[in-house]
């Protein structure tokens, strides 16, 4: 029922309780041993009023709508218990005060134990309910994560048709145009289809797979080009064995070539960059543009990179575009 931090948790409350009440009592009694008995009589009356409601009356009779058996039970145990304990300390603490008849069950002994005991057996229905809550509170963290995990997943599956989409029409310009290089878009293909299976599934791979990932791509698209960009891929001195999420970076080099520049002409440039800096992965892209039908970022790819970086970090990502003139820049952060 309870978890180990919250029995670890009860058990340094109930030590603490005991002490400090044996702190109070030996001001109280003229010898330890009354003290120690006194306090672990009382005590122990309170642990057992608590758990028994918390742990069999609650969850096996008010839970399950016997409420009338779970009051005459309770009233029946706190009964015996209250005289189990008055019992007890007259064996154990009457006959060193025979003087004092509050142990020689007396109205007063009743009437302090039978307030005392109710009030721990109170406790004890307090502590099941913050139990469920705090169980209700884990349900429910459990399924917004797996939330989050399959809309995670979704988003993923729904990059890699878009992706293969574009990358057979590159295979089908080729053919078409009876290129000799179709061979080797076929081939990075393959790649390319090795990494969505054997890669893309995992939660986290390291850098430099996602790096040859996007020198695959920019290969394929370079080759489609009537003329080739002026293309600048920087990642020297980044550590590449730092473990990221698959596929965060392909959307904005996929947005280069199906949103930015013109394959048909000679000046196109691009320029991408990836650093990591005090904890976090810095991707930048940029490239010209030119004038096109659509407006520059618009379709899946950025939609759906955006959902999936508040899925994975919350708020701690930085995503920005900006175009000036004839050139579009985009900014990626997110931690690593």
């Amino acid at each position: 029922m309870f978890t180990r931090k919250l029995i670890w948790l009860q058990c340094a409350i109930w030590i603490f309780f005991f002490l400090f009440l044996l702190l109070y009592s030996v001001q109280k009694w003229e010898t330890v041993y009354l003290a120690v008995a006194s306090c672990a009589i009382g005590v122990s009356s309170y642990i057992i009023s608590v758990y028994t409601n918390a742990l069999w009356l609650i969850p096996r009779f008010w839970r399950k709508k016997r409420k009338a058996e779970y009051f005459i039970l309770s009233i029946f145990f706190l009964l015996s218990l209250i005289f189990i304990r008055m019992t007890i300390e007259y064996w154990l603490i009457f006959p060193y005060y025979k003087h004092l008849m509050f142990y020689k069950f007396s109205l007063a002994q009743f009437l302090f134990s039978t307030i005392t005991i109710s009030l721990a057996f109170f406790f004890g229905a307090i502590l099941n309910t913050l139990d469920d809550y705090f169980h209700l509170q884990r349900k429910q963290e459990s399924m917004q994560l797996q939330q989050a995990a399959a809309e995670l997943n979704l988003l993923k599956a729904q990059v890699q048709p878009h992706f293969l989409f574009n990358t057979l029409n590159n295979i089908y310009y080729l053919a078409y145009t009876k290129s000799d290089l179709a061979a080797t878009v076929i081939a990075r293909l393959s790649s390319i289809m090795r990494y969505f299976v054997d890669e893309a599934p995992k939660e986290k791979l390291p850098l430099s797979t996602e790096i040859n990932f996007l020198k695959n791509y920019i290969e394929l698209e370079q080759i489609r080009m009537l003329h080739a960009a002026n293309l600048s891929f920087e990642h020297a001195g980044v550590d590449e064995m730092i473990r990221i999420p698959p596929m965060l970076l392909i959307p904005l080099v996929e947005n280069i070539y199906k949103h930015g520049v013109d394959k048909s002409v000679p000046d196109n440039e691009i320029c991408i960059s990836l650093k990591i800096q005090e904890g976090y992965l810095h991707f930048n892209t940029g490239n010209t543009v030119h004038p096109v039908e659509k407006p520059v970022g618009s379709g899946v790819g950025l939609d759906n990179l955006r959902k999936r970086l508040q899925l994975l970090f919350g708020k701690d990502f930085t995503l920005t575009t900006e175009q000036s003139g004839n050139h579009y820049q985009v900014q990626l952060i997110f931690p690593v």
